[in-house]
Order: C-alpha cells, then structure tokens, then sequence
C-alpha cells in the first residue's frame, strides 16, 4: 500500500514520519514559438491539470523577470496587463491559458515564462519557459559573384555570396547543380571590394502551395536565374515559407540598438569534368532564417572552349603542318600584292 502512494503521490517527510503530499497541479506545459517575423501576431499557450479538489489561483507571464499579463479568475477583471517594451497585449483575445502579443518587434525577442499557481490550501505553483526570437529579414535578396564567367577542368572556382543585414544574422547554404557543398568561410563582415546592386525585387519563398499550381515550385521568382534540380526542392521546401504574398515591409521605431548583421560566405574548389551538366555549371547561394525566410542567388558558367586544333584531333600532323604553310604563303602573296 506504502508503495503505490509513493509511486502515485510523493512522500514528504517531516523527521522519521512520512506526510502525504497532495499533487493538485501538474502536468504543465509552455508553448512558444521558437521565433517569429516582425509585425507578426504571437499566441503563447500554457496548459496544465488540477485535481478535481483543487483550484486554479492566478496564472502569470514574465519575459525574463518581468511580470507583463496576468490571470486571477476571483478577481474582476480577471485579466491585469504590465506595460513592458516591446509587448502589447491583444486583452480580448487572452485569458487563462492564452495570452496573443500583437505586432511583434525586436523588442519583444526574450525568455518568456509562465507561472501557474494552485488555490489554498496548497498554493501549489510549477514554472515553465520558452526562448522567442522575432526575425528582421533582410531588405533583398543574397547576391553571389565570382571573377569570372567560365571555368574548364582543373581550373579553381571561386565565388562569394552576401545578404544584407538581418536579426539573426542569415545562413548561408552553397549548392553546386543542386548538390550542398561546403563552405571555405563564413564571416559577418563585408570585404571592402564587395558592392551592393540596387535592390530587386522580393526573392522571398513560401511554401504555401497555390490551388492553381500543383508542380509549384520554392523558388518561383520570375527571374534570369535557373530553378534548383527538384530533389534539392523536395529536400528543403517543407522548411521554407513567408508571411503573406502582399510582403509589405514593417516600419517601426527602434527603441534599442539596431542588432543586424550581414551574412557573406566564400567556396573554392576545384572543378572537375562531373560538374559540368550540357557544358554549363550552376552555384547557388541559399540564404535562411529559421523556417521564416529563403531566398537564393544564382551563377550559370560556361566550360572553357579548346582550341579548335584541339577539337578536331590531331589526325595527320603532316596535312596540319602542310595547311598551317599553304595559311602563310598565301598571307604572304596578298601582301606582296597590295604593295605592288
């Protein structure tokens, strides 16, 4: 009998005499986003059970040590909201177990913590948190260079690719016709020679699939650049998808330091024949944040042409030999004529 009180309800002990303790409250859970955009409505949750003979007190939302919402169902109203930067409650939308944030901005980014509390006689409280981070996604999209247009085998490829300042700064993912590949760097400052394009248009991706567009594509941007091979896609396009289509960028006073960092990632290898596909190579650049944002860049280069003599082949050294004199002499005899 001692043993499935012990099991089911812990033992307290005061001296030698076990005291049974009453576990009114328990199985508490928090349920925070990991990390949203800017502007974005936020819904925490907290959810938890009671004994039949017990009651719930109050129940309480800090971000780090500071109280910003709470819940005392005896009391009228029974919602009380602390003004804290960075956070404003939606009051019509919380209660006991919810509590919605509106328009989310850096500010709001901490540690959030719910506290919940028994009634009397016990009081029994239990504490659970969660990080949120809120993401300010670059302005454009990455840009990816390289010094060159085309590469032949055994020749080093090198190339660069940046996105502009973003919190948390972007990650930097390279493909080469497809394939991940490696990174040779990966810093958050800018190389001097590096110039930014004037912004283009949005390169954003969803993976909200259109009704109309069954084969619908991640990186659908109507643009110069290739479509990545479709196993690539299927790989990464379940953590990939974007705020609404209109992609109005959120204004908004910076009430703390601006904490943006750009993003710039190098490869360098060495090209061989299998990474040409039709004579032609692709490296793309990915840029990330979390599951919130994806954009890429994207450099076709040619393979370097040979020579023409050595296209042909060399079948007959003596007929080249004799073809490249029988080039001179008549070179010679035009200009002989134009003198005369």
């Amino acid at each position: 009998m001692s043993q499935h009180l012990t099991r089911d309800r812990p033992l307290a002990c005061i001296g030698q005499y076990p005291i049974l303790r009453v576990r009114g409250l328990h199985n508490l859970e928090i349920n925070v986003p990991n990390a949203v955009l800017v502007g974005e409505t936020v819904t925490l949750e907290c959810t938890w059970q009671l004994e039949d003979e017990e009651t719930l007190y109050s129940v309480k939302w800090y971000r780090g040590r500071e109280e910003f919402y709470r819940y005392i169902p005896k009391e009228l109203p029974h919602t009380r909201v602390f003004p804290l930067p960075g956070i404003e409650v939606d009051i019509s939308r919380s209660g006991a177990r919810r509590v919605v944030l509106q328009e989310a901005t850096p500010a709001m980014s901490g540690r959030f913590r719910c506290e919940v509390s028994a009634d009397a006689p016990t009081f029994h409280t239990e504490i659970r948190s969660a990080p949120l981070d809120v993401v300010e996604s670059p302005e454009w999209g990455p840009k990816l260079v390289s010094d060159r247009s085309w590469y032949g085998v055994g020749s080093t490829l090198r190339a660069t690719c940046a996105s502009p300042p973003a919190h948390p700064p972007v990650n930097l993912t390279f493909a080469l016709n497809g394939q991940e590949i490696d990174m040779e760097s990966f810093v958050h400052e800018l190389p001097d020679w590096f110039k930014w394009d004037p912004p283009p248009k949005s390169e954003t991706t969803t993976t909200e699939q259109p009704e109309d567009d069954i084969n619908f594509n991640i990186f659908h941007d109507e643009s110069n650049i290739q479509y990545l091979d479709e196993s690539y896609i299927s790989l990464h396009k379940e953590e990939i998808r974007r705020p609404p289509k209109e992609d109005t960028k959120i204004v908004f006073e910076r009430s703390g330091p601006d904490n943006r960092l750009p993003s710039v990632g190098e490869v360098l290898f060495v090209v061989r024949n299998e990474a040409f596909v039709r004579g032609s190579l692709r490296l793309t650049c990915i840029a990330s944040i979390y599951n919130l944002y994806a954009a890429r860049a994207e450099l076709i280069f040619d393979m370097e042409q040979p020579e023409v003599a050595s296209v042909l082949g060399v079948r007959n050294s003596a007929a080249i030999g004799l073809y490249g004199f029988w080039r001179i002499s008549t070179f010679i005899s035009l200009l002989l004529h134009s003198i005369r």
